[in-house]
């Protein structure tokens, strides 16, 4: 039993760690049939039933038979559903199978921003190793790093801007320092400053970071902000 109980997770972070392998090699395959995009039903959609049930093993059964891994609905792609669910094993299943990381309906929210905003920092590595893009932005003006920023998930922070994450993103007339620093997280407003944020970006009414850091009170982001050049 103890055996078993440590074979398991470590057979599972070794198929994950390979999983760029396996998603580089079978970019090399002929495109078969099934990749192609398209739109269908949550109901008649098989592939995402056996995501949803998280039966990896229904999932390889029905990929390998000629499934749609590419099927868009109303509940999202098999790769979204994954990805919300933190299926990490079928979602590089499906990624090595063909799967388009940034396949998204129209409100634009694509499975790495999920991954994100969960703060499931392997998923977005494994997302930014298929391709996904890293600066993806929804309907509502939110990217992959804003997601992680304004959640707190610091690590998947600085896993993004080192994949090349735009720093300098605003949304409701704010930049992403100001709602960082609207939020009183100094960790993340210092990574957000060491990347190249804007410190003296001004909102629509004139507000800066350091009028917000100013109007909580908080010290050590008045400090931080001054030293990174806010006037």
């Amino acid at each position: 039993m103890v055996a078993n109980g440590i074979a398991r997770p470590l057979l599972a972070s070794v198929l994950f760690a390979l999983g760029t392998v396996l998603i580089s090699a079978c970019a090399h395959d002929p495109t078969p049939a099934n990749l192609t995009q398209q739109r269908g039903s949550a109901d008649t959609a098989p592939l995402l039933q056996a995501v949803a049930a998280a039966d990896l093993e229904r999932v390889e059964q029905l990929v390998e038979t000629g499934a749609p891994v590419n099927t868009l609905t109303e509940q999202g792609t098999p790769l979204a559903r994954a990805v919300a669910d933190g299926q990490g094993q079928i979602a590089w299943y499906l990624l090595s199978r063909g799967a388009a990381p940034d396949y998204v309906g129209a409100d634009g929210v694509t499975p790495l921003m999920v991954a994100a905003a969960n703060g499931q920092r392997r998923l977005v590595q494994l997302l930014l190793s298929a391709g996904a893009d890293v600066n993806a932005e929804g309907r509502a003006g939110q990217t992959p790093v804003s997601l992680a920023a304004r959640a707190g998930h610091l690590a998947v922070v600085r896993v993004l801007l080192t994949a090349g994450a735009n720093v300098n993103v605003a949304q409701d007339g704010q930049s992403l320092l100001m709602h960082i620093v609207a939020s009183g997280d100094l960790l993340t407003a210092e990574a957000l400053l060491a990347a190249g944020a804007d410190v003296n970006y001004r909102a629509p009414d004139g507000q800066s970071a350091l009028d917000l850091a100013r109007a909580s009170g908080n010290h050590d982001l008045q400090l931080l902000l001054i030293q990174a050049g806010a006037r």
